[in-house]
C-alpha cells in the first residue's frame, strides 16, 4: 500500500509547519535569539524561494547558546498551543536536538512511528555544537553521536536501518541497545561535551543531522552573520555564507535530484492530514 503523502496533504503539511515557524521567530526577536534556516530549507529558499515541491520539514540551526536559551524560555513563553520538546522535556524522546510541536496537528513520522511520545506537527531545530578540527577526530565524534542515537532509536524500533553493516558493529548497537535510555543519553551527552572541550570552535557541526560528517560540518564563520531569504512569501534568516554551506552539503546545489531521491519524512495516518 502506497503510504506516502498526496500533493494537497504535504501541502497542507507546509502550511502548518509555516505557523510554527513563525511562532519560533516571534520568540527570537522577543528574546535576541539567532537562528538560521539550514538543509532543505535553506535550499528550498534559494532554489524556489519556498518549500522544496517533495520536502515536507522545516529545518533551523541556532548555536548551542541560544539553543539552551530557547529550551527554558519555551516553557513560559511559547504561545498556547505549541510545545518545545527535546530529550529533557520528553522522557521518550531519543533524539538531542529540539522539536517546536503544534497541539492537535499529529501526523504519523517515518522514524518515530513506534514511540509513545507526542507527535504533532514541527520544525526541527539543531544545536550547533563544537568541531574538532581534525577530519580523523571530526568522523569519531559523528560516528559515536550516531552510535548512541541508533542504540537509543532501536530500542523502541527494532526495524530502524541504522546503517551497520559489519558484524561486530551490529553485535555492539544490539548489546548497547539493551542499556538504559537515561544511560544512552548519558553517554552520548558525554561524548558531545568531551569533543566540544578540546575544540576550537572554529569549526561547527550538525551532529544530529542526515547527512553526516564532512556535509553537517562548517567554518563557524559562516554564521557570524545573517542575511533574510525569502521563503513561502515571508523572509527568514539565513546564514551569510549559505552558498558555502550549500555547496559543502550538496554540492551542485541548483541541480534537483533523480526522482527515486526525492523522499519527506510522513506518511499517512487513515488517510487524512489535517490542516489546524
Amino acid at each position: 500500500m502506497d503510504d506516502r503523502l498526496s500533493n494537497e496533504e504535504k501541502r497542507a503539511l507546509q502550511e502548518g509547519e509555516l505557523v510554527i515557524l513563525d511562532e519560533l521567530d516571534r520568540l527570537a526577536r522577543k528574546h535576541g535569539l539567532r537562528y538560521f534556516i539550514t538543509a532543505g530549507t535553506l535550499l528550498g529558499a534559494v532554489r524556489h524561494k519556498g518549500f522544496i515541491p517533495w520536502d515536507d520539514d522545516i529545518d533551523v540551526v541556532m548555536t548551542t547558546k541560544d539553543y539552551k536559551k530557547l529550551a527554558k524560555l519555551a516553557k513560559t513563553e511559547l504561545s498556547e498551543g505549541f510545545f518545545f520538546q527535546d530529550e529533557r522535556s520528553e522522557k521518550g524522546y531519543p533524539f538531542f536536538f529540539g522539536k517546536i510541536r503544534k497541539d492537535g496537528t499529529e501526523v504519523r513520522e517515518k522514524i518515530l512511528d513506534s514511540f509513545d511520545i507526542h507527535k504533532g506537527r514541527y520544525v526541527d531545530i539543531f544545536p550547533l555544537d563544537k568541531c574538532p578540527g581534525s577530519p580523523f577526530f571530526a568522523k569519531l565524534l559523528f560516528k559515536l553521536t550516531w552510535f548512541f542515537s541508533s542504540a537509543l532509536i532501536s530500542k523502541n524500533n527494532p526495524s530502524f536501518v541504522c546503517g551497520y553493516e559489519k558484524p561486530i558493529a551490529r553485535a555492539a548497537l544490539n548489546l548497547f541497545r539493551r542499556l538504559p535510555a537515561g544511560l544512552l543519553k548519558a553517554l552520548r551527552r558525554g561524548v558531545r561535551n568531551i569533543f566540544s572541550f578540546f575544540s576550537s570552535g572554529k569549526r561547527l557541526a550538525t551532529l544530529a543531522g542526515t547527512h553526516g560528517y564532512p556535509r553537517e560540518s562548517y567554518e563557524s564563520e559562516w554564521f557570524s552573520e545573517s542575511v533574510m531569504l525569502e521563503f513561502e512569501g515571508k523572509e527568514y534568516p539565513a546564514p551569510k555564507e549559505w552558498h558555502a554551506l550549500l555547496t559543502s552539503m550538496y554540492g551542485d546545489y541548483m541541480t534537483p535530484p533523480r526522482e527515486s531521491e526525492r523522499a519527506g519524512h510522513f506518511v499517512k495516518e487513515n488517510g487524512d492530514v489535517n490542516n489546524k
